[in-house]
């Protein structure tokens, strides 16, 4: 896990079950981590909660897509360049960022999520006309 925090890292491996808590490393440099051994066993399923996303170079494991929200069609005046995703569309951190905004909240938005605001945010999120991309229709 690449992250300059002992503190995120170490809270982050206490929620892995005991059995699996060795399989979590802490590097702190993208380089770090270009000799690691690949710990996680065959068939295992990546969920994408990173950005740039994980490379998807191994045929024995699965990936997903990243998070992604869509915008609301009238949105102007907002200029995004979300590399990996279509027009009108950007990754839900940055998608959380928009509603912190315009929510007008003032607690600190970059970080760990915080699991007891999820529905919070996501039900802002759908007040002001995003939409996930798994609802879409088009």
């Amino acid at each position: 896990m690449l992250t300059l925090s002992a503190e995120r890292f170490q809270n982050i491996q206490k929620e892995a079950p005991a059995e699996f808590q060795n399989y979590l490393v802490q590097v702190t440099k993208y380089n770090s981590a270009q000799h690691c051994k690949s710990w996680a066993p065959a068939g295992t399923h990546f969920h994408q909660f990173v950005v740039p996303p994980i490379l998807k170079f191994r045929r024995n494991y699965t990936y997903d897509e990243l998070a992604a929200v869509r915008l609301p069609k009238d949105v102007q005046g907002l200029g995004t360049c979300e590399y990996t995703m279509d027009r009108g569309v950007v990754h839900a951190c940055h998608a959380g960022g928009l509603v912190h905004m315009l929510e007008g909240w003032e607690h600190h938005e970059v970080g760990a999520v915080d699991v007891e605001r999820i529905d919070l945010v996501w039900e802002a999120a759908m007040r002001h006309g995003l939409s996930s991309l798994s609802s879409l229709t088009d």
